[in-house]
């Protein structure tokens, strides 16, 4: 990409060699191009606050992942134990039996001889009660976390259900923009609508064209309703290094300020509340493809399932 040249040095030449200038037009200028410094100084650290929420989310989901699998080791570890208790009670009870009848076949015995049988079945039962407590215990624990198991796994089973929906949903009404640079992707429960930058910009702008306008409008239109996603939209760019004293200096600006523009037209062509949405720009760091830069170029509209149910469930 074409570094993009200062227009103040022109636009001074060309306010010199047309002659005097009032030196209040000069510092219009001046203040102008100060005051886009500092909004684009706002928008990096913005985008530095979203990228580090993002990363969170995604430390989140893979820990509720692994606080599952050990959800479901434990389950198993504590159906074993359950499974070894009744067998341990299966062999008091035969023991059980077989002292009593012991007991009784030596009811003509000495005293002291039945006093000891005695003290030993007392014992025995005592074991015994204590296994069918802990077997009961075992049971109920077990039967309780079986429960969770199941509906973690309902509660995940419908998020990607309703992800392959939204996906099918999505793809039908997108579909006159399918061979124009539009796709959309399921996976892992999360719905990625990508669309091409030459849909929606021109070479190096962050001005969205009036087809790409349209194809936002009709994305807005289908997912204004889904209360079940938030929705990251990001901004990619290629790894054409460019440098600029203009805005956008960088392929990091480029991709805020790209992402920007498209929640701007998200929220301005339907109902989708604010809080839902997150801006973020990933430069040219995440490519789809290394050996194609027309596929890097994109923005990509992501639709993740609120986790905050699974949150609750795991912390019982």
């Amino acid at each position: 990409m074409i570094p993009r040249p200062s227009f103040l040095p022109l636009l001074l030449i060309a306010l010199f060699m047309g002659g005097c200038v009032p030196m209040s037009q000069f510092t219009e200028v001046r203040d102008d191009r100060d005051g886009l410094d500092r909004d684009v100084a706002t928008l990096t650290e913005q985008v530095q606050a979203l990228r580090l929420a993002v990363s969170e989310k995604d430390g989140l989901a893979r820990e509720d992942a692994r606080r599952l699998d050990a959800l479901r080791a434990d389950t198993a570890d504590r159906g074993s134990r359950l499974r070894t208790c009744e067998m341990r009670n299966g062999e008091l009870e035969k023991l059980n039996d077989l002292l009593t009848a012991e007991l009784d076949q030596n009811r003509s015995a000495s005293g002291a001889e039945q006093s000891a049988l005695l003290e030993e079945l007392q014992r025995i039962r005592a074991d015994l009660q204590f296994q069918q407590d802990s077997l009961l215990a075992l049971d109920r624990d077990l039967r309780a976390r079986e429960a969770k198991v199941a509906e973690l796994s309902r509660m995940l089973e419908a998020q990607r259900a309703a992800g392959a929906a939204l996906k099918e949903r999505l793809s039908n009404a997108l579909f006159a923009f399918r061979n124009k640079g539009l796709e959309v992707e399921e996976r892992d429960g999360k719905v990625y609508v990508r669309l091409a930058s030459k849909l929606l910009f021109a070479s190096g702008s962050t001005a969205i064209d009036p087809e790409g306008r349209r194809a936002l409008s009709d994305l807005a239109q289908a997912i204004q309703d889904e209360e079940g996603f938030e929705v990251v939209v990001e901004g990619h760019t290629d790894d054409v290094a460019f440098s600029s004293s203009t805005s956008p200096r960088n392929n990091w600006e480029l991709s805020v300020l790209r992402a920007t523009a498209v929640v701007e037209v998200l929220t301005a062509s339907s109902s989708l509340q604010p809080e839902v949405l997150t801006a973020a720009g990933r430069s040219e760091y995440h490519p789809r493809d290394p050996q194609d830069r027309n596929r890097n170029r994109r923005i990509e509209v992501v639709l993740s399932p609120k986790l905050g149910g699974l949150y609750d469930l795991l912390e019982e």
